[in-house]
C-alpha cells in the first residue's frame, strides 16, 4: 500500500515539474511577451520620467529573459534608452511595440510602417502605422532607428550642456530596472 502511495506521489511530482518546465512563466528563455496596457496620465516613461499621455505615440519594450515590460512616452525615448544609454545584453532579442498613430493599437515596431515628420511627444518625429494603412512614404525600422539616435544624441547632448546636474540624477535612475 505504500508503495502504490510512494509512486501516485512521484507521477504526479513528475507530471508538475514536465507541466512547468514548458510553461512559459517559467521557462526564462521562451516568455511569451505581449504589449501591456498603459495608465495614460499616471504610467511614466522609463527614460525620460515624463507622464504617458499620447495614446498614439507611446511605445513598450519587453526583455524576453524576464518577462518585464518597460513604457516610454515616445519612441524615440525607448530606442535611446534601449540602444544608446543602457547596456542590456537581452537588447537584440527584446519585443519592441509602438501604438498605431491612426488605430491607437500596438505595433511590432520592427514591421510597421515608419512616417517622419510627425508631432511626437519628446519631439522625435516618427510616427508608426500598419503597413498599407498610409499614404505618406515608409521607412524602415533599420531607418527609422539610425534617425532616432541620431536626433536623440543630438538632444541629450544639448541637455548635457544646459542642465548637467538634472542629466546626471536622469542618467543613473533610467537604467536601473524593477
Amino acid at each position: 500500500m505504500r508503495f502504490f502511495k510512494l509512486s501516485l506521489l512521484v507521477a504526479a511530482l513528475l507530471m508538475f515539474v514536465f507541466h512547468f518546465s514548458n510553461s512559459t512563466s517559467f521557462a526564462a528563455n521562451s516568455v511569451q511577451l505581449k504589449p501591456v496596457p498603459i495608465n495614460f496620465g499616471h504610467d511614466k516613461c522609463k527614460r525620460c520620467l515624463m507622464k504617458i499621455k499620447s495614446k498614439r505615440y507611446s511605445a513598450e519594450v519587453g526583455n524576453v529573459k524576464t518577462g518585464k515590460v518597460y513604457k516610454f512616452d515616445d519612441i524615440g525615448c525607448a530606442v535611446m534608452w534601449l540602444y544608446h544609454d543602457c547596456h542590456f545584453g537581452w537588447k537584440k532579442n527584446a519585443k519592441i511595440w509602438v501604438t498605431d498613430a491612426k488605430t491607437k493599437k500596438w505595433l511590432n515596431a520592427k514591421t510597421a510602417c515608419w512616417v517622419d515628420g510627425e508631432i511626437t511627444p519628446m519631439h522625435f518625429g516618427l510616427g508608426a502605422y500598419k503597413k498599407g494603412e498610409t499614404n505618406k512614404k515608409c521607412l524602415s525600422w533599420k531607418t527609422a532607428k539610425q534617425l532616432l539616435l541620431k536626433r536623440g544624441i543630438k538632444k541629450e547632448n544639448h541637455m548635457k550642456k544646459f542642465m548637467p546636474k538634472m542629466w546626471k540624477m536622469k542618467a543613473k535612475k533610467m537604467c536601473i530596472l524593477k
